[in-house]
């Protein structure tokens, strides 16, 4: 067998064995959300938003809905200086059970970062939870949280995150299976105790271990990447992080409406990646970078070394039924089991959709909001 090819096969295997380990370490938690009549823990939970008018109405009326008490909760939409009517909006919310606070970003400063850093410097309560605005919640969200909180005292958490169901089209279908992928690896490497991938749509940490980790973050070199950072920060400095895989704390973001958009978010998320300085998550994204390349470029491995075709096209089927089982396993926690039903097309389609994403990210210079 030529050392080309036994490169190959390990690539693959090598990926599919850590698909596998990410599988097996993923747990519903059934944890209760609990009454929370007298909770351990206060909280303000920060949304940053830029433009959300479409959005905002639908997540303001799921703060109102919570089931924890509004007593011990504060929601701050903090305001990226929008062009259309998502500020009127915010501000014209009275009458609600919840305290709702509005904040601008002051002139000279701009995008996510900053006003995730404005809501948290302006927070009454030391417990953070943050939200992307263009998202949906149950009415247990915060209170799963804290649920999970009382029962594993943590200085970072991340939670699940998936689409909502909209047209129901192929798009949308490959849209939540890709974001559930991406999920998935991440509720396994915080439970395998390295945690690689986390979501900002779906996160709790202390003010405390926010202010400790900002020197882990290059914020004038890169414009996403808050919640990687965080992440990375906390493993640096030694701090506890866990994943909850409780159902009530699932938040469901908008499925991008059409494929530029889909792109451009992934490349987005994507582009940050060289800035990430931690060898084993690194080390995750050349080996699924080249895992699927590799897979991509697949007839042209059977063709050059033809002989060698059934161990090839084994190493592909063994990859794919690695991907079907976290997939299947992330869809069964999160109700979406239906769009396995797509996996087949979906994941012939990945690999093209891939080689756009790697590209669009040595390219393009991320932004958080036009």
């Amino acid at each position: 067998m030529a050392l080309p090819l036994i490169i190959l096969l390990l690539l693959i295997y090598g990926y599919t064995l850590l698909i596998l380990l990410f599988y097996l370490e993923i747990e519903q938690d059934v944890h209760p959300s609990g009454d929370h009549e007298d909770p351990l823990y206060s909280v303000s939970v920060v949304v940053p938003f830029k433009n959300e008018e479409d959005h905002l109405a639908g997540l303001m009326e799921d703060f109102a809905g919570q089931t924890f008490p509004a007593d011990y909760m504060e929601i701050i939409f903090v305001d990226d200086h929008s062009g259309d009517g998502s500020a009127a909006m915010v501000k014209s919310a009275t009458g609600q059970r919840v305290k709702f606070r509005y904040l601008a970003l002051p002139r000279g400063m701009s995008g996510k970062k900053k006003a995730l850093a404005h809501g948290i410097n302006n927070a009454q309560h030391d417990r953070i939870i943050q939200v992307d605005a263009d998202c949906r919640i149950g009415p247990g969200f915060i209170s799963s949280h804290v649920s999970f909180l009382e029962e594993h005292p943590s200085d970072l958490v991340a939670g699940m995150v998936t689409t909502w169901r909209g047209r129901g089209n192929f798009l949308e279908i490959f849209d939540r299976l890709d974001i559930l992928s991406l999920i998935g690896a991440g509720a396994g490497s915080f439970n395998m105790g390295r945690p690689m991938m986390c979501s900002g749509a779906n996160l709790s940490y202390s003010r405390d271990l926010y202010r400790e980790t900002r020197s882990f973050d290059p914020e004038d070199a890169v414009a996403s990447g808050d919640d990687m950072f965080l992440m990375i920060g906390a493993r640096k400095l030694g701090r506890t992080l866990s994943f909850i895989s409780n159902r009530d704390s699932m938040v469901r973001t908008a499925p991008q409406k059409d494929l530029r958009s889909l792109l451009a978010q992934r490349i987005r998320w994507g582009s940050k990646a060289g800035k990430l300085k931690m060898p084993d998550i690194q080390m995750l994204a050349v080996l699924v970078v080249l895992t699927n390349i590799s897979i991509f470029l697949m007839p042209l491995w059977i063709l050059l070394f033809s002989d060698w075709w059934p161990w090839l096209a084994g190493a592909w089927i063994v990859k794919s039924l690695a991907d079907f089982m976290l997939l299947f396993k992330m869809t069964g926690l999160l109700g979406s089991r239906s769009d396995m039903k797509m996996f087949l097309p979906v994941s012939l389609l990945y690999y093209p959709y891939f080689m756009v994403l790697v590209l669009g990210a040595l390219i393009r210079k991320p932004e958080w909001k036009a």
